[in-house]
């Protein structure tokens, strides 16, 4: 029986800069790429069609790549300890190689098994830290992650011995019981998309990256669009880092003072996204990876509560608010800042559960990962534990974030001919203005669900009730004379930025 030297890819689908891949190859022998399709991961709330199909393209890539080298991935489905366990009876494994993730408590009850498993039949197991490093909480663990990300990179292997045992048939969505997910303008995946949007945002997009106060269009234009990739490990950290590094370098040779310091900023996010893994691998953190818990006693809504049903389907009668909602169930991704508003305003206005909405928006991004989502989530007005100063007011965070409205006439295009004035809170516009462009609020556009300064108020009272009741630091818009515009671009409004720590991340931050 010949044994097989097995490389489990798992979040880390590459040849490229993979140091279980090189040291399989050290090892010599039978090697089998072995990807492991976990029935358990698909039947989790957060799991959703968008999710699957980007990780088949991934996984499409990785075995193009794998058989340009002579050799193909090898698919299989199950628990990976059974998985392992059937090879080994079958074909017998002499050594496993792979990546640890710092991904929280599921993913380290698998590699607990795994690792006992090993340990019982005797099977040597050659662990690799993976991109964020060791979990260990070390005070110098910044100077470890840099030292790591200046390393070389490990090239890919040359050629690669044809697979030794056959694989399985690759899966479908279905397979798993998810449902259709249309979602027409998600990002493609795979390592040649990946490396295609990092030179794109390296030669240019990325040069206002973390510019304070830009539009929601002009933050999309400079993202980075590189966290659902990172959460695939199509790219390694080290290489975004490092391309990033050298670019900088060039950058600074030719007095481009602008753009270093954008992709400075967008090295320092890449590290915080690194730190945050890490400190979530650590013991009595597991409830970092899980949605919130509420202390509130907001109601716990179901599937067909008409305030969650209105909200998930872009339709509060909030423009900004239906138009990222929209964004976000056609794009898988949202720029900075905008899903703590669809958070916050779920939690805050609509008087809902963090669970129901934070699960409902993680199916909805490509680039969901439980540490970096949720513990975003948890710092969101409303699911923090902080006593909140403020609320956030989506009329005025509209005529901040999107102030000549092009971002919601694109995603709300019943709206779209609808003057300035009226664009960001239709429920004032006089019924004349209405009735000009053919909207009738409650029919071709829905009322607003609530008066959000009104529920701001109570929000405000019940998530603070000790505190002295006292005004909110924003008003409502004040009523216009009719017939009277009054232009909104150009308008300097003080608002309170959200500092995003996922790179594009198309949650939390686009770098």
């Amino acid at each position: 029986m010949t044994e097989l030297t097995i490389v489990w890819f798992r979040r880390d689908l590459r040849v490229h800069d993979h140091a279980a891949l090189a040291s399989a190859c050290a090892a010599g022998g039978e090697i089998v790429p072995l990807y492991v399709f976990e029935p358990e991961h698909w039947h989790r709330p957060e799991a959703s069609g968008r999710q699957f199909d980007f990780l088949i393209e991934s996984l499409a890539d990785l075995d193009h790549a794998l058989r340009q080298q002579g050799s193909q991935l090898c698919l299989r489905s199950g628990s990976p300890a059974e998985v392992l366990s059937r090879l080994h009876a079958q074909h017998g494994i002499a050594s496993l190689h792979f990546h640890s993730l710092n991904n929280g408590p599921n993913d380290s009850a698998q590699d607990r098994d795994v690792r006992n498993w090993a340990l019982k039949v005797g099977i040597p197991l050659r662990e690799h830290a993976g991109s964020q490093g060791s979990t260990s909480p070390h005070a110098d663990w910044d100077a470890l992650w840099l030292q790591r990300m200046r390393q070389a990179r490990l090239p890919a292997p040359k050629a690669l011995p044809a697979l030794a045992i056959p694989s399985e048939a690759w899966p479908d969505a279905s397979d798993f019981g998810l449902d259709p997910d249309i979602c027409p303008d998600r990002q493609t995946g795979g390592r040649t998309n990946a490396i295609l949007q990092l030179r794109r945002f390296l030669s240019g997009d990325g040069r206002n990256a973390g510019k304070p106060n830009l539009s929601i269009m002009a933050g999309n234009a400079a993202a980075s669009r590189l966290s659902a990739h990172l959460a695939v490990g199509s790219v390694s950290e080290r290489e975004v880092w490092q391309g990033a590094m050298k670019a900088r370098t060039a950058l600074l040779a030719d007095g481009d003072q602008t753009f270093a310091s954008a992709l400075e900023r967008f090295t320092d996010k890449l590290a915080e996204r690194a730190r945050l893994h890490q400190a979530a691998a650590r013991p009595g953190l597991a409830n970092g990876c899980k949605h919130p818990l509420d202390a509130h006693g907001r109601d716990d809504a179901s599937l067909t509560d008409p305030r969650l049903s209105a909200w998930a389907a872009g339709k509060t009668g909030f423009p900004l608010l239906d138009a990222s909602m929209r964004c976000l169930q056609a794009t898988g991704h949202l720029e900075a800042g905008l899903p703590s508003l669809l958070l916050s305003f779920a939690t805050c206005h609509l008087w809902l559960d963090p669970s129901r909405p934070s699960q409902t928006m993680a199916r909805l991004c490509t680039d969901f990962d439980p540490i970096l989502f949720y513990g975003n989530a948890r710092k969101v007005i409303g699911i923090s534990a902080d006593t909140p100063s403020y609320i956030p007011n989506p009329v005025r965070q509209s005529l901040t974030r999107d102030p000549e409205g092009a971002f919601i006439r694109k995603w709300v295009p019943e709206l779209a001919e609808l003057p300035d004035p009226y664009l960001h809170n239709p429920w004032e516009a006089p019924k004349s203005v209405l009735s000009e462009h053919g909207i009738i609020l409650g029919q071709s556009y829905p009322m607003r669900l609530v008066d959000h300064v009104a529920a701001a108020r109570e929000a405000r009272r019940r998530l603070a009730p000790t505190r002295e009741s006292r005004a909110l630091p924003f008003h409502a818009v004040a009523p216009r004379q009719r017939g009277i515009s009054r232009p909104t671009a150009g308008r300097k409004i003080a608002t309170k930025r959200m500092v995003p720590v996922q790179l594009s991340f198309d949650l939390q931050g686009q770098a």
